[in-house]
């Protein structure tokens, strides 16, 4: 069992693909939040200058409220002709209110108009960058087909690499250790050839029966062995088409996603240069009707242009030029108003937006350490397992097994990678003891069957309480134990046990008397009869 295999075998239920596209989605979502967060933080800057600018409009607004009633009470003053003080000052005041009137006409149309001139040059910019995507739905849902082909395609060639190379483990165990008379050579004769040369030796095939030199299985499991290599570098090769196509992938999603938010800017800016050339031309008759006005005052204004003359006129002149300028104050006033106003809105939507950033960060968080928090609880539960198996079990020459997480530098998502993060794999470690005593770190090459076995059941045991896979499927089967001595299977039945809901062993009928007798016994008869 390689450490890759072992990770990928451990991990397989874990869709980390799912994992990493939520990741970019929660990545997006921060990075727009961020940038909404600053643009509001950039409005907010605002507030002292704007605070201090109302402080001073007002105090403005005030002295120019004591101008004015200053300015009426002498005109109070003033008996002599009334009435024609009084026309003037009406003409006077209606010619001033109607320039007024123009002055904020003219500054509504502008606004209209550099608007309207804003949106087009927004919508020239989009139009030119729509006509630069080219992203083809077909394209999409080919790579998006072809992805799910070589998915399956890499978990196919994954079962049969550790399907083969267990093939190939157990015949080599055969080959090189087992006892003659399993391979049917205790009552063969050989030539003195095959005593000079081990592989020449004729042996009973375990398979299919026949007569076969120790060689020609030697070559098969090389082929086989050659096949198991071919698989792992298509499974490689697979891999790294994988990781091409979810870039192109998300390529052609950002493009499809930003041509979609572009159509629907220009449907917006269309709607709204209709809306604002309908308000322009509004305002540009109503334009005409005020300087239309303005001629009829003007001319009212010349024709008594000897009122204007005297002191009296020239006061009222005065007073419709204050009353002007109070306006003028006012709106400007009113317009910090609304500036503070929308500072304010702008406030609660940045406290809003930074607990959302949180949240967002917070599973962002989540997402990234969920793959290293199953991978370490996965490898807790093997150590811990292992560590109770081997003291129930005693082997007397095996004093630990445990997996150690080994992380690497290099994006590998078969392999648990994310990005930003590392590649992770699991290398299991063994340590013997001597007769004297003495520690030494193992392979696992060199273990026997039967403790091959006994790992191989931690593994799944790991696996299926890390998963919880027995909130769906709470049974579990063991077959194939006849490496294992009728005692441990017994110990192992046990422990199993503890775990498992539901646990059917099927076992040879002396390993079977050594269980319990609160234990089911079903014989072989019993179920194919």
């Amino acid at each position: 069992m390689q450490d890759g295999d072992l990770r990928d075998i451990i991990m397989r239920p874990v869709d980390t693909d799912a994992i990493q596209r939520r990741i970019e989605e929660l990545q997006s979502e921060r990075n727009r939040l961020g940038q909404r967060i600053r643009t509001i933080e950039s409005e907010l800057d605002r507030r002292t200058t704007l605070a201090s600018r109302k402080q001073t409009v007002e105090q403005e607004l005030e002295e120019k409220d004591q101008e004015i009633d200053d300015l009426r009470e002498r005109l109070k003053e003033y008996d002599a002709e009334p009435e024609q003080a009084e026309a003037v000052e009406e003409a006077l005041t209606s010619l001033e209110e109607r320039k007024q009137e123009l002055d904020s006409v003219q500054n509504r149309i502008r606004t209209q108009e550099d608007t309207s001139e804003a949106l087009r040059d927004e919508q020239n910019e989009l139009r030119t960058e729509l006509d630069s995507l080219e992203t083809s739905e077909t394209e999409l849902n080919r790579v998006e087909t072809r992805l799910s082909e070589l998915t399956s395609r890499e978990r196919s060639l994954a079962t049969t690499i550790n399907d083969l190379s267990a093939i190939v483990e157990f015949n080599e165990d055969l080959v090189s250790d087992a006892d003659p008379e399993l391979l049917g050579t205790e009552n063969s004769t050989n030539s003195p050839t095959a005593q000079l040369d081990p592989m020449a030796e004729t042996v009973q095939c375990w398979t299919c029966g026949s007569e076969i030199q120790r060689g020609e299985i030697a070559d098969r499991l090389d082929e086989l062995r050659n096949v198991v290599e071919e698989k792992r570098q298509e499974r490689s090769d697979v891999q790294s088409e994988i990781e091409d196509l979810r870039e192109t992938q998300r390529e052609l999603q950002n493009q499809r996603d930003r041509r979609q938010e572009i159509e629907r800017r220009l449907d917006e800016i269309d709607t709204e240069l209709q809306r604002r050339e309908t308000k322009l031309n509004a305002l540009q008759e109503e334009r005409e009707d005020i300087r239309e006005r303005l001629a009829e005052l003007e001319e009212f204004v010349s024709e008594h242009e000897s009122l204007q003359k005297s002191e009296l006129t020239d006061q009222y002149q005065q007073l419709s030029e204050l009353e002007y300028e109070r306006g003028q104050l006012e709106e400007e006033l009113s317009t910090v108003r609304e500036d503070l106003a929308e500072l304010d809105r702008l406030e609660e939507e940045h406290e809003q937006l930074e607990a959302q950033q949180d949240e967002v960060r917070e599973e962002l968080e989540n997402q990234r350490t969920q793959i290293r928090d199953l991978e370490e609880n996965a490898i807790s539960a093997f150590n811990d397992h292992m560590d109770d198996i081997l003291d129930i079990l005693d082997y007397r020459n095996i004093t630990r097994v445990w997996i150690e997480r080994k992380t690497g530098a290099e994006f590998e998502s078969s392999h648990g990678g994310y990005r930003g993060g590392s590649a992770t794999r699991f290398e299991l470690h063994l340590i013997r003891e001597t007769d004297d005593g003495k520690g030494y770190e193992d392979t696992v090459e060199h273990l026997s069957e039967s403790e091959r076995n006994v790992v191989g059941l931690v593994v799944a045991l790991a696996g299926y309480v890390v998963h919880d896979v027995h909130q769906v499927v709470p049974l579990m089967l063991l077959d194939s134990l006849e490496a294992i001595d009728s005692k441990r299977i017994a110990a192992l039945v046990n422990y199993f046990a503890e775990f498992v809901p539901y646990l059917i062993v099927a076992l040879l009928p002396e390993d079977a008397e050594a269980l319990s007798d609160e234990y089911t016994h079903v014989p072989a008869e019993t179920i194919f009869s």
